[in-house]
């Protein structure tokens, strides 16, 4: 009873960090001890989160609620001091990065979709519409990277893990082909209307940006429901 009327801070949970102590996190204003929990080795939860901290707002995004808690030991109460929320708190529970990677995505698979239905029609405002999503979507993508990128810095504590490594491969991918198809097609506007092999290429570069924004999507659903 008394371990379970023990109260924690933030200065004072920061000692459970799971490297030569155990390892305790909150959540939802209780402490837990997940110190045996093959989940969290060394105080590290696949390779993102960290022991010794409150995981409230950092599992926001996340699928967990409270259950997900209820198989190890509650140690005690965590007190959050009061005070002004930070930055990274606001952004967190914002969630801008998954509100605004939509947009690119929806670009990148409608493209080549526009394209082809040209392709197959001969009307040609398939292909303007085509030309004018690509612009959107690359206009876009770099937004998209830039609250992506603070979403890692303020949510997962920069951690580099195989997942966000893919995350920015793609990234550059998707950026690499995004340029090539706006340029290719800003410098010569009747690629697609010509019908001949560069505009199959083209046509091409406009699937590998739909293949980009869909194993973003699949990696960052992994980060993020992990």
């Amino acid at each position: 009873m008394e371990n379970e009327r023990k109260k924690f801070t933030e200065s004072s949970l920061k000692e459970y960090d799971g490297k030569d102590r155990p390892a305790y996190v909150a959540y939802k204003g209780k402490v837990y001890d997940v110190s045996d929990s093959s989940l969290w080795v060394e105080g590290t939860h696949m390779g993102i989160h960290s022991a010794g901290k409150d995981l409230t707002e950092k599992l926001v995004n996340a699928p967990h609620d409270k259950s997900v808690f209820s198989r190890f030991p509650a140690v005690g109460e965590f007190a959050e001091e009061q005070e002004r929320k930070s930055l990274g708190q606001v952004i967190r529970r914002m969630a801008p990065h998954p509100m605004i990677t939509h947009f690119p995505i929806a670009y990148g698979a409608l493209i080549p979709i526009l394209s082809i239905l040209f392709l197959f029609t001969g009307d040609a405002s398939f292909e303007a519409a085509s030309y004018y999503v690509l612009v959107f979507g690359f206009l876009a993508t770099p937004v998209c990277a830039l609250s992506g990128f603070i979403s890692w810095k303020v949510a997962y504590d920069r951690k580099m893990t195989g997942d966000f490594m893919k995350k920015i491969a793609f990234s550059i991918g998707l950026f690499i082909a995004a340029t090539i198809c706006v340029v290719w097609r800003t410098v010569d506007p009747f690629v697609l209307l010509a019908g001949d092999w560069f505009s199959y290429l083209y046509v091409l570069m406009q699937l590998c940006i739909a293949l980009f924004v869909s194993l973003l999507g699949h990696t960052g659903g992994k980060i993020v429901f992990s």
